[in-house]
């Protein structure tokens, strides 16, 4: 339910720019929702969506996503803002933009692109929503006056767009707010979204015909089927007219193809490999190797598919494909490194590892996957060593933390495992959560008041500052 209610509030921000015909109104809203509170709102929501099962904690998928995410974002209006891309594991059509700069997308619209420049001309949408700060300019519209009644508003209008009678409660919540007139709001800020972000996604160097051909896709589709039209109609209402309008643009740009990079073809892979039931996913794979013998996302996501099965030989085999067809990627080399895991040939996985990091030392899933290998052969102070030696260079990475707090647990550091977990949480946005595990660390037991020290300290800075961020509501 708490993922709902994030996702709702997310889905009335799915909401557009005539690029040189209409003037930049984003500073304008800026009257009574400051960015700072955007920022603080959406820290919340993204520490319950971390919670949450639809989450989908997968480093390769988000650092893919933040990859083209990053690149989009440095074309955009505003360069400058926060931005952070996730996946949400869900199969239908859909992106969604939060307050602060999160954009969610569900794994549907990954494994349903045809192309990179499909799959970047949704973010680029999203990207246009937090660029022309479309939430302020809802909360300015409606006369919000805090985040409380912010939340009820969007839980209304997402529940008008999918159930009527879950709508009445929901307007009743939100203090009868005039839902109608909201979506009408939002479908004017979608137009001034296709333009901003079409500008964003050539400006990329992506193709626009993307955002063309996937529109016209989830209009046919939604045509065809009107009873369970693409989710991403229902939260982004497309007209003939916003159509129209991306068909005539596009035909007035220069021809331009973009070819679509070897790390998209292997996350949409990593995905249809997750896909349903292991065993059908397993032989959907096999089968495509039957008809693509040289495809190097095929072989990828076999492997996937085969280890998930419980198949780690087969898994194996598509790895020494991979090997046999020369591939040179990060990904591939961390699942090389999972699958001789698997096969029980720990040493093995672990020499590639070293090969890989010194290649792409810049990748920093491949760092998790080298840290879990060192942690599951149990060999936790070589894990601490590696992973003390990666947060020299990511000190913020609550990820980096997390794998440090187990190896400290794994060598039966209690406090040491607490203080490392609290580190990640707070890197996550959940102070509470990180005040847990500060007093977890005080009560430990230890004898090290060097230690405890800094754990005292830190609590009370923690305290501090979740007292400041409180009084700030």
């Amino acid at each position: 339910m708490r993922f709902r209610h994030a996702i709702a509030l997310a889905l009335i921000i799915a909401l557009p720019l005539r690029a040189s015909e209409l003037p930049d109104l984003g500073e304008s809203a800026r009257t009574s929702f400051s960015e700072a509170q955007e920022a603080r709102l959406g820290r919340e929501i993204m520490q319950q969506i971390r919670m949450s099962r639809g989450y989908l904690d997968d480093a390769e998928i988000a650092d893919y996503l933040n990859a083209v995410g990053d690149r989009l974002a440095a074309s955009s209006p505003s360069p400058y803002r926060h931005f952070e891309f996730f996946a949400v594991r869900d199969p239908t059509l859909n992106a969604f933009a939060l307050p602060g700069g999160y954009i969610g997308v569900h794994t549907g619209l990954i494994s349903a692109a045809r192309n990179e420049s499909e799959l970047a001309a949704v973010l680029a949408h999203e990207i246009a929503h937090v660029t022309q700060n479309h939430i302020a300019r809802m909360v300015d519209a409606q006369k919000a006056s805090g985040l409380a009644s912010l939340a009820a508003l969007a839980i209304a209008i997402l529940a008008a767009r999918s159930n009527s009678q879950v709508s009445q409660a929901a307007i009743t919540l939100a203090g009868a707010v005039n839902v109608q007139n909201q979506l009408d709001f939002s479908r004017e800020h979608e137009r001034e979204a296709d333009r901003v972000g079409l500008q964003i996604l050539t400006q990329a160097g992506y193709s626009p015909a993307g955002m063309v051909s996937f529109f016209e896709r989830l209009q046919a589709h939604g045509r065809s089927m009107e009873t369970s039209a693409p989710a991403y109609l229902r939260t982004h209402p497309l007209t003939f007219q916003r159509i129209a309008d991306m068909q005539n643009r596009v035909a007035e740009m220069p021809y331009r193809q973009h070819q679509d990079s070897l790390e998209f073809r292997l996350i949409r892979a990593r995905v249809w490999a997750d896909e349903g039931e292991a065993g059908r996913a397993w032989q959907a794979f096999e089968a495509r190797a039957r008809a693509e013998p040289d495809d190097v996302a095929t072989w990828y996501g076999l492997a996937l598919a085969a280890l998930r099965a419980g198949q780690p030989g087969r898994a194996g085999e598509a790895i020494q494909r991979l090997d046999a067809l020369g591939v040179h990627s990060p990904m591939v080399a961390g699942l090389a490194m999972e699958v001789e895991q698997a096969l029980g040939q720990t040493e093995r996985a672990l020499a590639r590892g070293k090969a890989a990091l010194g290649r792409y030392s810049a990748y920093r899933p491949l760092a998790y996957t080298y840290t879990r290998i060192l942690l599951n052969a149990k060999q936790p102070a070589a894990a601490l060593r590696f992973v003390d030696e990666q947060l020299l260079t990511w000190p913020e990475d609550a990820s980096l933390h997390a794998l440090k707090a187990r190896a400290h647990a794994d060598l039966g550091q209690r406090m040491d495992a607490h203080l490392a977990q609290a580190e990640a949480h707070v890197r996550q946005g959940s102070l509470a959560a990180a005040i847990e595990q500060l007093q977890l660390a005080v009560k430990s037991g230890s004898r090290d008041f060097h230690k405890l020290s800094i754990a005292e300290a830190r609590l009370r800075e923690l305290k501090a500052l979740q007292q400041r961020e409180t009084a700030r509501r």
